[in-house]
């Protein structure tokens, strides 16, 4: 590995705008240890296909799904991801941007409350909806189903 990546590695690493991870890391800069990786078999391990390569890092991207938790990536990991550092939230926190959710301007929704597992998408009666930090995974199945793009993620 050059210098030059691993400068640009802690670069991205250390800088404000980041990526949400698979949940089984112990620090972000045992992200390093990716850029050795040649197969990236997490990426085929994920069952819901979340899994993609920035950098020669893996990261999570929910356009189609979200995470499971499932183990899978950890499991084929032999560098960064293990068991034993699952966490029960990624990286992230959601917040939903009323101006653009359908449910905030009376329209009828409730797409991100019908696929949240963990019920933290809360309605105050039919329509505005939060989410609850507290029971929030970030998880990611909610930006996935959103018809108008309305979750805003913040990266932590």
């Amino acid at each position: 590995m050059t210098d030059k990546s691993k400068r640009n590695f802690f670069r991205r690493i250390s800088s404000p705008k980041s990526f949400i991870y698979p949940p089984y890391y112990k620090k972000k800069e045992d992200f390093i240890n990716c850029l050795e990786c040649n197969d990236k078999a997490c990426i085929t391990a994920c069952p819901e296909k979340i899994i993609q390569i920035i950098d020669n890092i893996p990261t999570l991207n929910f356009e189609i799904s979200g995470c499971t938790f499932c183990d899978e990536c950890a499991k084929v990991c032999d560098k960064v991801l293990k068991l034993e550092n699952k966490k029960d939230k990624l990286n992230a926190e959601f917040l939903i941007n009323y101006k653009k959710c359908l449910a905030w301007n009376n329209t009828i929704c409730y797409s991100c409350q019908d696929i949240c597992e963990e019920n933290a998408v809360n309605f105050k009666g039919m329509f505005n909806p939060i989410i609850d930090l507290e029971k929030c995974t970030a998880c990611g199945f909610c930006i996935s189903v959103c018809p108008n793009d309305s979750i805003e993620i913040i990266i932590k």
